[in-house]
């Protein structure tokens, strides 16, 4: 009984955090604020949505995709994007303990609004590192604490390595790529350091390649192959 109530609860809570999501990512993209208007709006009407057109995933369903308003269709990344966080959320909670498992889920919920917003902006949000940073100084404290010192010094070498590169190649790096790929190597912790910077740098590279772009947006790579890493490392730990 516990084991369902708990699974429950991690679906619910992903499929709340996934439509939080869709704010973080849609409000910036539209050159919305966060905090205005203070509730959800129609995409095409700008209507205010009711709360009970505004249930995760099961207002999409019984609407049928559609504004209640306008009756336009509302894209169904909004739900695609609610229903992957509340499978990952739960995900986490069955395989890992729940100390690490919400660990985990904070750092998804950050990691992949960045990403798209990076992706759409060229714009790594501030809160993106912070949180990834609180999340590898609590893993590491509960976890890895033998490890602390070398995580540290992993996060600090790649941080004043990227400031030099920035100092020496100004448009080569965003400001948030100095700050998110340390964050991220502190996290994986040092022994997964080289394959951060290795895979997430061949991988933008390779699609500014293929997609011609004068400027690589690199913080989804940094966070996509920084996030399987954490994930790796946890798996390992148990």
């Amino acid at each position: 009984m516990w084991n369902f109530v708990k699974n429950l609860t991690a679906f619910i809570l992903g499929l709340v955090f996934g439509s939080f999501s869709n704010v973080l990512i849609y409000r910036p993209i539209a050159g919305l604020k966060l905090n205005e208007p203070r509730f959800s709006i129609c995409p095409h009407c700008k209507t205010r949505i009711k709360w009970y057109d505004n249930i995760p995933l099961v207002s999409y369903v019984l609407l049928r995709g559609r504004c209640r308003n306008c009756g336009e269709r509302i894209s169904i990344r909004y739900p695609l994007v609610e229903l992957l966080h509340g499978l990952l959320f739960l995900l986490n909670v069955i395989f890992f303990p729940l100390e690490l498992a919400y660990a985990l889920n904070a750092l998804f919920f950050v990691s992949f609004a960045a990403a798209v917003i990076d992706f759409k902006l060229l714009m790594l949000p501030d809160y993106t590192w912070m949180v990834t940073l609180i999340v590898g100084i609590y893993v590491n404290l509960t976890r890895f604490r033998s490890q602390i010192v070398f995580d540290l010094f992993a996060g600090l070498i790649v941080l004043i390595l990227l400031s030099i590169l920035k100092f020496r190649y100004k448009d080569g790096l965003g400001e948030g790529d100095i700050f998110l790929f340390p964050v991220y190597a502190f996290a994986c912790g040092f022994q997964y350091m080289p394959l951060l910077l290795f895979l997430s740098s061949i991988l933008g590279i390779l699609f500014g390649y293929f997609k011609k772009l004068r400027v690589i947006p690199f913080g989804p790579f940094i966070v996509s192959v920084g996030y399987v890493l954490v994930f790796v490392r946890y798996v390992q730990s148990l």
